[in-house]
Parts: structure tokens; C-alpha cells; sequence
């Protein structure tokens, strides 16, 4: 069975690249050869030694319509694909996928979608008229569950999930050091907030916390590196993979994220998650590992939140390690999802 799989591959962010990772393994445990599953990447090479299985161009049309001429199956996801304030060409190059494979009477399944914000009428409207005609779906949280029915999916046609993600066995470890892991990623408001990200910095440093700044996606390395200029004890790390992902979370006491799979990872490697939100995924993801987060334009309050979360630790992790009890049951029903449409 040949699979066409969609998403934001090949685009080194480390969440988008721990999604593929999981897809590949429930398809492989489902009995899909590694060379049948064909993922579509911005760095095709890449993504096939690193996942053991074919790539193709992304943009690349004539490929991808051949490919669909063989393909029983098109899946589209995890992810924030579908949504219009990051980029407005996003909905449109992936639905424009969905719509290829409907034109050549291929299946599509939406796996793991984490949906909106999408302020087109028209845009929301493609959204639900794609899921509408799906072969099946499951959704990462409950606001792309109501998304979907406020645009007339049926409820029973949908699978409320969680983030593919969430599979991952927790990992525990011993008495960590005062280490604070900072994520930022690129926002509007970062030129005026800089001041206030070095200072918060200092103040960590201060209260004898070492800080490290951890990129998880494209542009985070460079603000990193910005706030290195004036604060040359602060550790930037190069971006992390799936690789290296492990070793620097399981060393680190709490992790400070804005990035939705930075608080992902924190909490699968019990290192304290805290998130900062800059969009509705982040406070979702928040609510469901029962994490505190705060708002961009309320980093004041930052330093006094933090303290609390390190006072009360044994508290915050017990709450984000039951989440992650029921957010693993949660990610496994995508697998069982698939297993049904490839029966």
C-alpha cells in the first residue's frame, strides 16, 4: 500500500519533524514498508535517510500528481496546517493537495490537525467542505473539534485525539540543577520586548539559575544569538533534532516555551513546562497538560510566575504528569484511527 503524506516537512522545526516521526511509526506498525510511505518535504533527501522512507519535492506538482495515480491514500497532517495568520498560503497549498488527491479518487485522511485561527470566510468554508468529504479524521484538542462542527463536520465523523506527539513514554530522571531552558520564536512584538527578554535573562541569572536559549524551529537560533550580544554567559544552543532533543531536556529543571512542542518535550522529559502565548495552540496545549502560561504583553509578571512554579514543583509536575497519562491514550487513538481506513 503506497501512502502520500502531507505536512510542514523538511523544514527543520523540530515539533513538525517529531510529528512525522510518529506518523511513520504507526504506519509502519500498521504494516506500511518503509519506501511505501512517500512524504512530501522541503529537503527530500533529508527526510528520506532520516525516516527511512521515499520524499518528494513538496512543490514539486507533476511528481505529486503521478504519485497520486498509485497512492491508496493521502494523509494529511499533524499539525497547525490549517490555519491563515502565520501565512496565508498555507490552507491553500494544503488543501490544494487534498483537492488533487479527491480529483484523482484517492482517500484522504486528516491525522492530528490542530485547527485555526482562519479568518477567511472563504478559507473556512474550503476547510469544512475538505473535511466534510475526508475518509476519516482525528483533531489534536477540543477548540479544532468545535472549529470543525461550528462549520457543519459531523461530530461523529470526527476523532478528538491528541497531539501524535504525546506517544512518547515519559522520561524521568534525578535531582536537576537550577537550569532554566528559554524557546522563543519569532513574533511581532520581539524588537519592543527585547529589552525586557535580556533583562529577564539577568534576572535568572541573579537568582543562580543557568539560563540556556534552545531553537526549536527556523528563526529562534538567530533571536537567540541576538540576546547572546549582550548577555555573552547565556548558552545558545544549535537547533535542536530529534537527535539532540533528548539529552538538553532531560537536563534542564524548567523550561520557559513559546513553541507548542517545546512545552510538548518539556513535560515528556518532566522538565517543568511553562508556556508563553502567542496563539490559541499554545494556550490549548496549556490546558491540557494543566501548565501555567502567560500572556506576551504580560512578561512583568513573568519572574513572579516562575518563582511559583519552582516553590510549588511537585505540585505542577504531578498535574502535567497526569495530563500526559491521558494525552498518550489521547495520541494513540490517531493510530487506531488509520488502522481502521486500512483494514
Amino acid at each position: 500500500m503506497m501512502i502520500l503524506v502531507s505536512g510542514y516537512y523538511g523544514f527543520d522545526n523540530l515539533g513538525d519533524e517529531a510529528i512525522l516521526a510518529a506518523l511513520c511509526a504507526d504506519l509502519l506498525a500498521l504494516g506500511v514498508k518503509g519506501e511505501d510511505i512517500v512524504v512530501l518535504s522541503n529537503h527530500p533527501e533529508k527526510t528520506s535517510k532520516q525516516f527511512q522512507v521515499t520524499a518528494l519535492p513538496r512543490y514539486d506538482l507533476k511528481q505529486i500528481w503521478r504519485t497520486l495515480g498509485k497512492a491508496q491514500l493521502l494523509i494529511s497532517g499533524g499539525g497547525s496546517l490549517l490555519q491563515d495568520v502565520t501565512s496565508k498560503r498555507s490552507i491553500p497549498y494544503y488543501l490544494g493537495l487534498v483537492e488533487l488527491a479527491f480529483i484523482r479518487q484517492v482517500p484522504v485522511v486528516m491525522y492530528g490537525q490542530g485547527l485555526g485561527p482562519v479568518r477567511s470566510g472563504f478559507l473556512r468554508s474550503w476547510v469544512g467542505w475538505a473535511f466534510k468529504r475526508s475518509l476519516a479524521c482525528s483533531v489534536r484538542d477540543a477548540g479544532s473539534l468545535q472549529f470543525l462542527l461550528g462549520l457543519g463536520v459531523p461530530e461523529e465523523e470526527i476523532e478528538l485525539c491528541a497531539d501524535p506527539v504525546f506517544q512518547r513514554d515519559l522520561v524521568t530522571s534525578g535531582p536537576r540543577s537550577q537550569r532554566i531552558l528559554l524557546n522563543l520564536r519569532p513574533y511581532s512584538g520581539w524588537e519592543t520586548q527585547q529589552g525586557l527578554w535580556l533583562d529577564q535573562v539577568l534576572l535568572w541569572q541573579e537568582e543562580s539559575f543557568e539560563v540556556e536559549f534552545i531553537p526549536l524551529g527556523p528563526g529562534d537560533f538567530e533571536m537567540g544569538k541576538r540576546l547572546q550580544e549582550k548577555c555573552t554567559d547565556l548558552k545558545v544552543h544549535p537547533l535542536l533534532t530529534l537527535e539532540t532533543m533528548g539529552r538538553i531536556f532531560s537536563r534542564g529543571s524548567l523550561c520557559v516555551s513559546m513553541r507548542l512542542h517545546g512545552l510538548i518535550f518539556s513535560a515528556l522529559y518532566d522538565c517543568l513546562p511553562v508556556g508563553l502565548n502567542y496563539d490559541p495552540k499554545v494556550e490549548a496545549i496549556c490546558e491540557q497538560l494543566e501548565i501555567p502560561f502567560w500572556e506576551l504583553d504580560a512578561l512583568v509578571h513573568l519572574d513572579a510566575g516562575i518563582a511559583e512554579v519552582w516553590q510549588n514543583a511537585d505540585q505542577h509536575r504531578l498535574r502535567y504528569r497526569r495530563a500526559l497519562e491521558d494525552l498518550r491514550k489521547g495520541a494513540l487513538k490517531n493510530r487506531a484511527m488509520l488502522a481502521r481506513v486500512m483494514r
